[in-house]
This record gives C-alpha cells, structure tokens and sequence, in this order.
C-alpha cells in the first residue's frame, strides 16, 4: 500500500508505494481503508522533525504518521461487536490504557499512559491503518468527506470552546490557524457578546472576520497591538475580557491574556509556547483571580458526540470553509510545503487520488 513515514529525525517524509498491509494481529483490531486525511500542525512539527517529537519517535521510527482521517471498515477481527465493513468511520486517535485512575473514572483523554496513533504507533497517511476497535467513532454517512478527515482537530476547537462560559461574555481569539477559526464560530453560535480575534497574518484574520469576529487585529503591527489591549480593557465596569482562548502558542499572545483578562476572568489554553511567558503568578493569576484550564485532545467521547451534534446545523458550512487546499496523497510534499509557507488553511490529502468535482 501507500504509505507516508517519518524514516529518521532528519527533516522531510518518505513516500513508500509498497510499504505492508496492515493485518489483524488482536480479537480486537479494525483495518480501515483511509478515504481523506488531514494535515495537522502536529504533522509539520514531525515534517520539520521538532527536537522534542523527535526525542519521542526515534525509536519507534520508521513510522507511518498523519492522526486525522476518515475511512470505510474493511475488516474486522472475531471479537469486534457493533461494526460492520463498508461502514464510514473515524477513530479517536488517543488510545487509552483502561486501567488508570483517570481511565477508571471517566476522564480518558488524562490516561497516564496513552498513546497516540501516529505518533507511538502508525497512523492514517496511509491506504489503510489499523485501529483498535474502542476508538472507532461511526460517522453519519451525508457528512462531507474533507469535514470528516479533520474531526480530531474540530474536536480540539469544541473542546475548548465548550470547556468556557462564553454567552453573552466578550472573549478573545489568540490565533486564527484552522482552530483558531473554529473556536470563532462556535462562540458566535453559542452567543458570545463580543469576540476579539488576534493574529500576525491579515489573511487568517479576514477569514476570523467572515466567521463572525467583531474585531481582527494583526499583533504584529505595534499600534495594532496596543489597540487591541486598550479595546479589551476599555469597559470600566468590568476591566478586561471575561474568556480567553489561546490558539496559537506564542509566548506574546500568553502574555497579552493576562494584561487582557478581567478579574475572575477564564483562560483556556490549547497552544503549546514554546518560548519563556512573562507572567507574574502574584497579580496576573492570584489578585486576579482567573481560572486556567488547559486542553489535551478531546474528551473521550463526548466531545465526538458534541462536534458530530453541532456539525448537523450552520457549523458545517464553517468547518468545510476552512479546507482550503486538496492534495493526492503521493503528492503529500506540496501539501506540507503549502503549510509551512503559511498558506490557506486545512490542507486535505487523498489516497485514491483527488475527489472528483461535484
């Protein structure tokens, strides 16, 4: 089959045409035929062969990668209940033990010792990968083949979204990448007030507009910046921004929240900094009192069963917007070549070769 691996901890991928089939090995394993997959800032981190990703994969490597995808079940090993081949699936790509204390008590997504497809174990830029058959996640048939390939992502904006208060709240956007986007739309469906949206890219903030943004700014712009900041600020009755969702991993736009947050104020972190924070634990977190709550993955499963919820009404339209690229999966360099020169948004790629237009 096809194959996308990371082969070493140089830069860049290999493109294999005859790499093995994976084959049913467990009671219970699921082959499933990939039918799209999308490219995940995850994915260019391995591309670029980041120092930490790297430290993790070495010894696992070869490795097929790619953690977001959709697919048709093709086979089924003898102990797998509830199932059937040519069904449309996707699958949580965090496999959890079972067995921890967070497992036991209903928070998976904090397993102590998952681990992840594509990452620890072969992914999706495949033809078919092999999942087991507790992660699978049946999808409604009409859903559109580019949404689906992506809901590991859309899951994360959900997630985030949904672990805040935001109606009738002014929140603020830090990062208008493809989640980044997301989350905008979710708070202007679940009725935020106001929503701020910053970003260095005047494209992605265009975007954050037509989703509904009340306001954009390009942070990268000083006078921009400080409008930002002064707008956040400017109610005297409350001083700040009641929620915050930081999307874009930039130590700046960390530091930027806590000047931005009201007292009592909600920060929800989804980027991961990469860089040293300016932060004063005395008065930006405690004599402010803000409550910071971090993101990992996706609740397993209720936030597939919120997303799948809200990707039957206006959410959709959002959620196909933001594909912006289409690649074949033997041309999977341009596609990561597409998002490391910053360009579009969610970049799909396709093993059998590019749908045909509809």
């Amino acid at each position: 089959m096809q194959a996308i691996q990371k082969s070493n901890i140089e830069p860049g991928l290999t493109y294999l045409d005859k790499a093995p089939s994976p084959e049913i090995t467990t009671p219970h394993d699921v082959i499933v035929k990939v039918k799209a997959a999308g490219i995940c800032g995850t994915d260019v981190h391995i591309y670029a062969a980041k120092p930490s990703l790297m430290s993790r994969m070495g010894s696992r490597l070869p490795l097929t990668i790619g953690h977001e995808f959709c697919g048709e079940i093709v086979e089924l090993s003898s102990g797998v209940e509830g199932l059937e081949i040519g069904q449309f699936v996707s699958a949580e790509m965090h496999w959890t033990c079972g067995q921890c204390h967070n497992c036991r008590t209903g928070n998976g997504n904090w397993c102590i010792s998952h681990t992840v497809g594509g990452i620890d174990e072969p992914g999706a830029f495949a033809d078919y990968v092999k999942l087991p058959a507790s992660s699978i996640v049946p999808l409604p048939p009409d859903l559109p083949v580019e949404v689906a390939a992506y809901l590991d992502a859309i899951g994360n904006s959900v997630y985030t979204v949904r672990s805040a208060d935001v109606v009738g709240k002014d929140v603020a956007v830090l990062g208008a990448g493809p989640l980044g986007i997301l989350a905008v739309s979710l708070c202007r469906l679940m009725g935020a007030k106001k929503i701020y949206v910053t970003d260095v890219s005047d494209y992605v903030l265009r975007v954050a507009k037509d989703e509904g943004a009340d306001e954009v700014f390009n942070v990268s712009d000083e006078k921009q910046h400080v409008e930002f900041l002064k707008m956040a600020t400017s109610d005297p009755a409350k001083g700040g921004l009641d929620v915050v969702f930081e999307m874009s991993g930039a130590p700046s736009a960390y530091a930027d929240a806590f000047k931005a947050l009201s007292m009592g104020g909600e920060f929800v972190l989804l980027g991961l900094p990469s860089g040293e924070i300016p932060v004063s634990f005395s008065s930006d977190v405690v004599l402010k009192g803000i409550t910071i709550k971090s993101i990992f993955g996706r609740r397993i499963f209720n936030t597939w069963t919120d997303m799948l919820a809200l990707l039957q009404g206006e959410f959709l339209k959002s959620a196909k917007r933001i594909v912006t690229h289409h690649f074949a999966l033997a041309d999977f360099d341009r596609g990561f070549q597409t998002k490391l020169a910053g360009e579009g948004l969610k970049v799909v790629l396709y093993p059998g070769g590019l749908p045909k237009a509809s």
